[in-house]
């Protein structure tokens, strides 16, 4: 199981929003180049845009993989994605526990 650093509280999520841009940026430059490469050494003018679209399915795919919780980990509901935690009280022995203060609703 993979570990991942804690993210600090107070982060707007600025930083995750410019790594997935860039990775999609960048998968998409990188191929898109490889295959303009290739196109002038065959001489070719077909595998600029197949570099691209190689590149922005990589990129997407690297953005799932890092940020989506693409795991081969199963959800014992099936309701509720991987890492999410329930509004619904945990059972802990033979007492009930109320989930963490982060996942509480107040009301007013």
């Amino acid at each position: 199981m993979k570990m991942r650093a804690n993210v600090d509280s107070t982060s707007s999520g600025a930083n995750e929003g410019w790594a997935v841009m860039t990775t999609l940026l960048s998968g998409f430059v990188l191929w898109g180049g490889i295959g303009w490469l290739l196109d002038r050494w065959f001489g070719t003018h077909f595998l600029t845009p197949v570099g691209l679209m190689v590149g922005m399915a990589l990129g997407i795919y690297a953005v799932v993989a890092r940020f989506g919780g693409l795991s081969g980990t199963s959800v014992p509901d099936g309701s509720r994605a991987p890492g999410r935690s329930s509004a619904v009280p945990v059972p802990v022995g033979d007492t009930v526990q109320p989930p963490p203060a982060s996942t509480r609703r107040e009301t007013q």
